[in-house]
């Protein structure tokens, strides 16, 4: 049993705001709560789940996303939500799309909407059960759900232990399991894990477990291309200011990663043949310019709008930049960027 579950209700609530206090990100004690959750989650995914599938596959699943670069890789320092979780397609029993044989976008879409469908059977016929079961058994109060269909996420409602009034609007008191079986996960690397609050109070550590997760290598990469989707497409689509700081922070380490170019159209080709991509955005990926900074008024108000409204994300409370200097670093890596990617076409 996790040492924080074993404390009478008045403790838990002490021990979260104390953690506030001494972690170094200083998160707010809520985001800690919801941190602890996520980190039962998987390692529920990955210690008990996860051997029940060894003989089909030695790596059922991979975590990604946002959540995978702050907690796993320590890259950004804002409250990432929910868990972005692939599975194998060995674990699907499904074959990689052969693109000699599936030539044309339709039937491709159709393949990989076939990978879909063996996705939500896993979902729907085993890891439902299994999560439930091992979640209950941490605290009955623990309530999981379907939430969408399509993508299939799961819900996962924790028991809280805070006030209501110590409570943030900028995520949900509930962990977000984000599933899908259209990915290719490569390359990866195994994090060992554990939590903000035993990391901040020593007496409440749990015993670390490992992680099989994306390299922000490649992250780096799949954000670039979303924006750059955005861009083409005039899109005034919600939470897209947080790619563009994930993007800076980590250029902000690894300078070279954004000029990774073969990895860079692995992931537009991948996108392109697995999710019948936006075609323009495809092949302007491709041949160039890759744009990451706004493209007109309207869409600059939108990522301001978008990037002041996360401000309770951060420490404190308080964005690391102002929007102006955001853009300006954004706008710098794209010229990083494009002088890499492209310089060598015609």
């Amino acid at each position: 049993m996790s040492k924080y579950l074993e404390l009478p209700p008045s403790e838990k609530r002490e021990a979260l705001l104390a953690a506030e206090e001494q972690h170094d990100s200083k998160l707010p004690a809520y985001i800690i709560e919801k941190d602890y959750w996520v980190t039962q989650t998987l390692n529920i995914l990955y210690t008990k789940i996860a051997p029940t599938f060894s003989e089909k596959s030695d790596k059922p699943f991979l975590f990604k996303g946002g959540t995978s670069l702050s907690k796993g890789y320590r890259l950004i320092n804002r409250m990432s939500e929910d868990i972005d979780l692939s599975f194998s397609l060995n674990l699907l029993e499904c074959e990689p799309i052969n693109l000699e044989k599936v030539t044309g976008r339709k039937a491709r879409q159709t393949a990989a909407l076939a990978i879909d469908t063996k996705a939500e059977q896993l979902i729907k016929q085993q890891l439902i059960e299994q999560l439930t079961q091992h979640l209950q058994a941490l605290d009955t109060k623990v309530k999981i759900e379907i939430e969408s269909d399509a993508p299939l996420n799961i819900a996962i409602y924790y028991p809280k232990a805070l006030n209501e009034d110590e409570y943030g609007s900028s995520a949900q008191q509930r962990v977000l399991l984000e599933t899908g079986g259209r990915s290719d996960n490569h390359p990866d690397k195994v994090i060992e894990m554990n939590h903000m609050l035993g990391e901040a109070i020593p007496d409440l550590l749990d015993d670390g477990f490992d992680v099989l997760t994306l390299s922000p290598e490649r992250t780096i990469l799949e954000k670039m291309f979303a924006i750059h989707t955005n861009h083409v497409k005039e899109s005034l689509a919600d939470k897209h200011a947080r790619h563009l700081y994930d993007i800076v922070e980590i250029d902000s380490k690894f300078p070279e990663w954004c000029t990774n170019k073969a990895l860079f159209e692995v992931v537009v080709n991948f996108c392109d043949v697995y999710y019948k991509w936006h075609a323009d955005s495809c092949s302007t990926a491709l041949k160039g310019p890759l744009m990451l900074i706004p493209q007109n008024q309207n869409m600059t108000n939108k990522y301001k709008q978008d990037w002041e409204s996360m401000a309770d994300m951060f420490p404190k409370a308080e964005l690391p930049y102002s929007f102006e200097d955001l853009i300006a670093n954004v706008k710098s890596i794209e010229a990083k960027a494009n002088d890499s990617f492209y310089a060598d076409l015609p």
